[in-house]
């Protein structure tokens, strides 16, 4: 028998617990505080720029459509898109400017 096979290795992976971020008991102040918390007005709009340039860089590298016989209608949708894009963008950027208060 060979003396490798017997061998049990400890992995700690293996019982390792995962945590996540915020958690805690799920009772009390702790909860409560979690359950009132509102992400800040100005990362929320930072995240929506942020995703706002993503999509207008993809959409600037060019889609293709599905088929060649309602091209023109996608093309249109295509167009609608890019244009609403660019413009909220423009309108987060000249909301972020300001320095609102909630």
């Amino acid at each position: 028998m060979n003396s490798r096979s017997a061998r049990i290795v400890d992995d700690p992976a293996a019982t390792a617990e995962l945590v996540a971020p915020l958690s805690g008991p799920s009772y009390g102040a702790y909860s409560v505080a979690r359950r009132r918390w509102r992400k800040p007005l100005p990362a929320i709009i930072a995240d929506a720029i942020a995703n706002c340039d993503a999509v207008s860089a993809r959409l600037n590298r060019g889609m293709y459509a599905p088929d060649r016989e309602g091209e023109a209608h996608y093309r249109g949708i295509y167009d609608d898109l890019c244009r609403t894009t660019r413009q909220q963008l423009e309108a987060l950027k000249a909301f972020s400017a300001v320095d609102w208060r909630e």
